[in-house]
């Protein structure tokens, strides 16, 4: 090989290099999520911050710092959660495949430091294990907290930040591409702020036979009903800073449990458009923009509500608190 061929083959791989190694560090929270999960969540919580509709979002956030204890924790840190964390994922998932315990998880993306959380959670008496800390709880199992990089978080119970940490060491679970509710979560709109995809089966099981809250009355229960028969639901939520874009979607390869879940939203959302003519008549029209659709194997529900609707029903909610 002549110099001039040297110099090209070296400039290739150092181009492939320097594309490959932002690949390799970036820590991804739904690379770490467990591919037996049964519920996953994720809040886009940098995008929210630069959104207008923000402020009504965050309202109450400001709370924490006037907690005696939180307040402390937070100076001792030096962390300011709504400015320091980027994404916030929270899943379940089963430790067994039939049995009705769950091991949860909570990943975040952010800036942190780990050596002054870690100082802080040994102060509370913490205690540190190999790569992680377990974190003292009076009762059940005691809550266990890692900080692999100054960009991720992982907590929950001890099995599950072990498995996530040991993941994380060996490229990821592969959650998105692997896994059937990885890849029924990859329905969802890649532009939503917030969202959350439930396997129904598997975590009905975790629940004890407990549902999805769907609210109360008669449409709420035949709600309730239609979705235990759906193998998966997902809800999203996007904010455009003015409008508040919300959308939902149950899957199933039935037929017939399509259609009955069809026909219960539709008459839902009329129950609802009912229930609201009279506190909030502005609402009504907002309802009925609201998009019903069917394809072969899931029933799709899509509307927008505008920053202007929300405010008020803001300002209406605070009134009625005071």
């Amino acid at each position: 090989m002549n110099r001039s061929s040297l110099l090209r083959t070296s400039a290739a791989l150092l181009a492939v290099a320097l594309l490959a190694v932002p690949a390799f560090a970036k820590d991804d929270a739904l690379s770490l999520v467990p591919a037996n999960a049964v519920t996953v969540g994720m809040v886009k919580l940098a995008e929210l911050r630069t959104s207008p509709l923000s402020s009504m979002l965050f309202e109450h956030t400001d709370k924490m710092s006037t907690d005696g204890e939180a307040a402390k924790f937070l100076a001792e840190t030096g962390l300011s959660p709504l400015k320091d964390i980027d994404v916030l994922v929270v899943a379940s998932a089963p430790r067994t495949n039939l049995g009705s315990e769950a091991d949860v998880l909570v990943i975040a993306e952010g800036r942190f430091n780990p050596e002054r959380l870690g100082a802080a959670l040994t102060s509370r008496g913490a205690v540190k294990k190999a790569n992680y800390f377990l974190v003292p709880e009076e009762q059940g199992d005691r809550p266990a907290v890692a900080f692999p990089s100054a960009s991720l978080v992982i907590a929950g119970t001890e099995r599950a930040v072990v498995s996530a940490l040991e993941a994380r060491a060996s490229g990821g679970t592969g959650f998105m591409v692997r896994s059937g509710l990885g890849m029924d979560a990859a329905r969802i709109n890649a532009n939503a702020s917030a969202w959350a995809v439930v396997d129904v089966v598997r975590a009905a099981r975790l629940t004890k036979g407990g549902s999805i809250n769907t609210g109360h009355g008669q449409s709420g229960d035949a709600l309730r009903t239609a979705i235990k028969s759906l193998s998966t639901v997902a809800v999203w939520a996007t904010d455009t800073g003015d409008s508040l874009k919300l959308g939902a979607f149950g899957l199933s390869n039935d037929d017939e449990t399509l259609e009955l879940l069809e026909d219960t939203v539709r008459g839902a959302l009329s129950a609802l458009r009912l229930a609201v003519k009279d506190k909030s008549p502005d609402m009504v029209p907002v309802l009925r923009r609201f998009d019903v659709s069917r394809t072969k194997d899931s029933i799709v529900v899509e509307g927008s509500i505008p920053a202007s609707t929300l405010r008020d029903m803001m300002a209406k909610k605070r009134a009625s608190m005071q």
